[in-house]
């Protein structure tokens, strides 16, 4: 229950940036899951994602590099 729950976290912070995990699921995204499971700034992730919009200063958050990686991914076409 909760891994679901972390992971919930990460799929919120890729949402809120339009991004997502790939499916199938890769190295780097189990990588970024297991960097939520660890991560010690849960109540700050939870404050952030608990705000409207896509930004917010993510700078605590250990994932931020590959969320933005993500994003631009799905960005290009």
């Amino acid at each position: 229950m909760a891994n679901a729950v972390l992971s919930n976290r990460l799929i919120a912070m890729l949402r809120r940036r339009g991004a997502q995990l790939p499916d199938p699921l890769d190295a780097d995204a189990m990588a970024a899951l297991e960097r939520c499971e660890r991560c010690v700034n849960k109540g700050m992730c939870e404050e952030l994602l608990a705000t409207p919009g896509t930004g917010g200063n993510r700078s605590f958050c250990p994932n931020a590099p590959y969320v933005e990686a993500r994003r631009e991914r799905q960005l290009k076409f």
